[in-house]
């Protein structure tokens, strides 16, 4: 049994990838942003290896051969000459996918309010929250941007936005979010709860920045026709906008049960909390940027008093802008490993203050895990059990309500390279390469330890063809006892038109 005794309650923080528009000029009264992509994919075995999936927000089909058609909209309009910095935008896009399940998908489709340095925005946005490298990682702890993104209403700050009583040399990044999640087959109705609050010490120019913060995450409320009457009234989990403030503060109930909720959920607070306490530091060496960080993971209080360290995602990114030689430049270097083992122990209770087999991303009451749509939301070396070989599915046939959970491999350890670069021709290379180690979890462990390999590689490359576009071609490959063994391609023609008033 998870309990929950989370000891933070109003900080947060998180670092979102921005859309495309926002790399466009702010001086420009509007800016409209049409992207096209036309894909094809294969593979052996039926199965798209891990790398053209993952990481994807939940668009690329899981099964061999598809076809994909993406089309994406965003524009921004400058509300006031006097004040430049206040906008509104908007971004739509949608993915149609030919395979053996088609599908029509909404990955983003807001509406936002940008004034200087905050921002409120409605709807489904593509996010990375964390502190690390967005573009290349291997998957952020919490949210990856794996699984279709959720819809959301969100407030904060657009950026890290600069405390001017420190002289500009402290600057926060923080936002409070609510949404929903997509109904599945074990539970429907069920909210999230989100914030965030990260602290940067360093001005833009300075040689190296520090920054740190907490990410919190809640799934909460909703109704299970699956759950006993051990855990839920009649199915139903507590969902009043009282049980909401318990949720957002992390405190106990002040009855241990009542007609609403059980005694689980006196004991072990409302909903599912997980969430990472992330710290990084950035060093300009040279014409290099580089970046350390580390995102450590927590489900409850053991994990906010670090009795599950070392667990955690580690990383260590190079970064630098293309010169005028010639040739190849590697421009991006991106090292990582995760080790998710620890757990805060074996044992649900420990004999201390804290409790251990933290069993990430699988609970009691939401018994298809930190899942949307079928994604694992986090980081997707946490492995669905869907998604393991056969053999792998029911490891303890014995434990049968075990076998019920999402979540069959979560102790795992990971080593991950990711690099780009391009040619003076303006061809460009990208690669994704990891190697793991999966245990299983610690209520059902696989017989022995299992190890995986996967890659990709991909070329882009310029062409003059519509103005302007480019040819995208991948070859990926699955290779060991974790996933089905898979070797696949995919290719791409992707048009983006732009236009600034």
């Amino acid at each position: 049994m998870k309990q929950f005794f989370l000891i933070i309650s109003m900080v947060t923080g998180s670092l979102s990838a921005t859309a495309q528009i926002d790399s466009l000029p702010l001086s420009a009264h509007r800016v409209t942003v049409l992207d096209i992509d036309l894909s094809g994919m294969s593979a052996s075995g039926g199965r798209i290896p891990f790398w053209l999936q993952a990481n994807q927000f939940g668009v690329i089909p899981a099964n061999s051969p598809a076809g994909s058609f993406s089309v994406g909209l965003s524009e921004r309009f400058r509300l006031s000459n006097k004040h430049p910095q206040r906008f509104i935008s908007y971004a739509v896009q949608a993915v149609g996918n030919a395979a053996q399940s088609s599908a029509v998908l909404l990955p983003q489709a807001y509406i936002s309010l940008d004034l200087s340095h905050f921002s409120l925005w409605v709807g489904r946005r593509k996010e990375r929250i964390g502190l690390g490298d967005s573009t290349l990682s291997s998957g952020f702890y919490s949210w990856s941007g794996n699984a279709l993104p959720l819809t959301k209403i969100q407030i904060g700050t657009n950026d890290f936005t600069p405390l001017g009583f420190t002289g500009n040399v402290v600057s926060v990044h923080a936002f409070f979010a609510h949404g929903w999640f997509a109904n599945s087959d074990s539970i429907q109705q069920s909210y999230l709860h989100q914030k965030a609050l990260y602290v940067r010490i360093g001005r833009p120019n300075w040689r190296i920045r520090l920054t740190g913060g907490i990410l919190h995450n809640a799934q909460w409320g909703g109704h299970s026709a699956y759950l006993p009457d051990l855990v839920a009234r009649n199915g139903q989990l507590p969902n009043s906008f009282n049980d909401y403030l318990y949720v957002v503060t992390t405190q106990q109930p002040d009855e241990l049960e009542s007609t609403s909720h059980t005694a689980f959920d006196g004991i072990n607070r409302f909903g599912n909390h997980l969430g990472s306490i992330d710290v990084g530091a950035e060093i300009k060496l040279g014409q290099w940027q580089t970046m350390g960080y580390y995102q450590h993971p927590f489900e409850d209080k053991s994990g906010v008093a670090f009795a599950n360290f070392p667990d955690g995602l580690y990383g260590f990114r190079m970064q630098r802008q293309p010169t005028a030689r010639s040739g190849f430049q590697l421009q991006h270097l991106l090292f990582e490993y995760m080790n998710t083992m620890d757990q805060s122990g074996p044992m649900s209770s420990t004999g201390n203050h804290y409790d251990g087999r933290d069993d990430y991303f699988n609970n009691y009451q939401y018994m298809n895990g930190w899942v949307q749509k079928g994604r694992v939301i986090g980081n997707p070396f946490l492995t669905r059990r869907q998604d393991l070989r056969p053999e792998l599915q029911n490891a303890k046939p014995n434990l049968s309500i075990y076998n019920k959970w999402a979540i069959a491999n979560n102790r795992v350890q990971v080593v991950y390279v990711g690099a780009s670069g391009s040619f003076s021709s303006g061809v460009r290379l990208q690669t994704q390469l990891s190697y793991s180690h999966n245990y299983g979890t610690f209520r059902t462990p696989f017989d022995e330890p299992v190890s995986q390999f996967s890659g990709v590689c991909w070329v882009i490359w310029p062409l003059k063809w519509l103005g302007g576009s480019e040819l995208k071609t991948a070859v990926a490959v699955d290779q060991g006892q974790l996933l089905n063994n898979s070797v696949g391609g995919r290719i791409s023609i992707r048009k983006v038109w732009r236009s600034v008033k």
